[in-house]
């Protein structure tokens, strides 16, 4: 055990299975528009409430910041220098400060390979007592996470379209464009296969183990069916879950999971640094060593409360833009920190991070001088005064190219039309209404240029992942663009439409009434960017208004 059997059970293994089922139950007792928001709340602030932990741990340990005094120290000026500058540019611009989300692609991106990793290490924990050979244990329990993982994230195709949504609409980067048509189901069955036949082969290493007599941890396959099980039914669209949750969707359900991911690393922290207090010549003297040496539920109770308010300073809405930036670029900083750190503060070949955890038996005995190797995000192995510059300089390029390729395409799409082409739509039709014809048509240009742009990428979402929304978004920027190409935009620029332009529209016209005609057969929320309060009502109304124009024009 980490904690005990106990504590184990309820912030660990079984965490997965009550927090799914306390979702449930929200969306039980609550409407489900509210529990939504309920659980993503929650979600959020804890997000940010489990990286007080990580720097807890950075700052009382005192052989871990003497190793990387100058990574700890560094690190966090680049993503917090750039982010202040980015929040400083938008402030000056009078642009929403929410622009700046666009950093937070790179966390979204870096979040599930922190999550995938953490329950790597939790596995290897529970694995300590198995002397099968060590890289054989570790490349089975590696290899059999990464297969499961990857085949849920793929059939949770929400995921991969958000991100590719976020991509071209907040940054530019039309990445949707390099994935040909029909790749992901066969991308998708492909992991599939690759999953059960990684876990045929974990079985029959188990077995093998077995007969050995090996230790074979059945906390340790617990966790894995647990957590996995607990996600696929959380993540991937199923009737299960929709039965149960009317209104879940994948961002509800990565909420729910990442609510695990916090109660487990709180307990995992909080079992180290106890560890580490422990131990006078290793951890910091003065209010760390005194709080986590006496420990107790009081002082574990303290712990959490310290780490939630932390969380909920950074993700809460206070006045002033200002104010707000600050707590944006905190928290982002915060939040990738955590990332970065993590990877190479918990590997479990270090012999003190072992000790610590209590995964083998010199916890007694003195520790020889760790050899750290360097991780991915250029921590170096032993850091000298003479190493600060080069220290630098990696961690300009690791976080500054991601973050300047962002940037310029947020910059770009913050002076482009925009996705929401349904506002300047709106803007034109008022500013006709006022007698601004020139005016109107300027906005009208705008919203044809918006709609121009969106229209490849929404097919390609469409086509990815076909819901209700994505193809009541494809029916309505189809239908729309035609109608302002063809007819709305010949007309404010005193001309008639040819035949060919009418020709034109009625091909997108019937094109938009057979998608929206699939997307109300499907059944799903019609909602989406521009039409947020659409109901199946209006979807039904809008067909029926589109097949009757449609009927006219054949007619006519």
């Amino acid at each position: 055990w980490i904690l005990d059997p106990t504590q184990d059970a309820v912030f660990i293994i079984a965490a997965p299975l009550l927090v799914l089922a306390l979702s449930l139950l929200t969306f039980h007792f609550v409407d489900a528009g509210d529990a939504a928001a309920l659980i993503i709340l929650v979600h959020m602030v804890m997000t940010v409430a489990h990286h007080l932990p990580t720097f807890i741990r950075i700052y009382g340990d005192v052989d871990l910041f003497r190793r990387f005094k100058w990574t700890f120290l560094l690190g966090p000026l680049v993503p917090l220098t750039f982010a202040a500058g980015a929040l400083t540019y938008i402030n000056l611009h009078n642009y929403p400060v929410e622009n700046f989300l666009y950093l937070f692609i790179l966390l979204a991106i870096w979040d599930p390979y922190h999550f995938l990793m953490q329950h790597y290490g939790f596995m290897r924990i529970y694995d300590r007592h198995n002397r099968a050979p060590q890289r054989l244990a570790s490349r089975m329990d590696l290899w059999l996470c990464v297969g499961w993982f990857a085949f849920i994230m793929l059939a949770a195709t929400d995921w991969l379209a958000g991100l590719l949504e976020d991509l071209f609409n907040t940054a530019q980067l039309p990445l949707f464009a390099l994935i040909p048509d029909g790749a992901l189901p066969l991308l998708t069955n492909i992991a599939a296969a690759l999953a059960i036949a990684m876990t045929v082969a974990y079985v029959l290493y188990v077995v093998w183990c077995r007969r050995q007599g090996y230790f074979v941890s059945r906390a340790k396959l617990s966790l894995f069916v647990v957590t996995f099980g607990v996600m696929y039914l959380a993540y991937t669209p199923n009737q299960w879950i929709m039965q149960w949750a009317p209104g879940w969707s994948f961002k509800v359900g990565f909420a729910a999971l990442g609510i695990v991911h916090m109660t487990q690393y709180l307990a995992i922290v909080w079992r180290y640094n106890r560890s580490l207090a422990a131990h006078p010549q290793r951890s910091r003297p003065g209010w760390f060593r005194c709080l986590h040496a006496r420990g107790g539920w009081i002082v574990a109770a303290g712990y959490v409360i310290f780490c939630l308010s932390y969380g909920e300073v950074l993700t809460g809405t206070h006045g002033g833009r200002w104010l707000m930036s600050v707590l944006m670029a905190a928290g982002f900083t915060s939040t990738l920190m955590h990332y970065y750190f993590d990877g190479f503060i918990w590997k479990m070949r270090h012999r003190q991070t072992r000790e610590n955890l209590a995964m083998t038996d010199v916890v007694d005995k003195p520790a020889p001088e760790l050899r750290m190797p360097a991780s991915t995000a250029a921590a170096p192995s032993v850091e000298r005064q003479p190493q600060r510059f080069s220290i630098a300089l990696r961690q300009l390029c690791y976080f500054g190219i991601p973050m300047t390729a962002l940037t310029l395409g947020a910059i770009l799409s913050w002076s482009g039309p925009g996705a929401n082409y349904a506002a300047h739509m709106y803007q034109a039709q008022l500013l006709s209404q006022q007698g601004h014809a020139d005016q109107a048509l300027s906005e009208a240009r705008i919203a044809f240029a918006s709609m121009s742009r969106q229209l490849p990428f929404a097919r390609k979402l469409a086509q990815l992942q076909p819901t209700s929304a994505r193809k009541a978004a494809l029916a309505l920027v189809v239908y729309n663009r035609s109608k302002y190409q063809d007819l709305l935009l010949p007309t404010l620029s005193g001309t008639t439409p040819d035949t060919a332009q009418l020709a034109d529209y009625r091909a997108s016209l019937d094109e938009a009434a057979h998608a929206l005609d699939g997307a109300l057969r499907m059944g799903g929320s019609l909602a989406g960017t521009g039409h947020e309060k659409m109901t199946a009502a209006d979807g039904q109304r809008m067909l029926d208004s589109w097949k009757s124009e449609l009927q006219r024009l054949q007619n006519g």
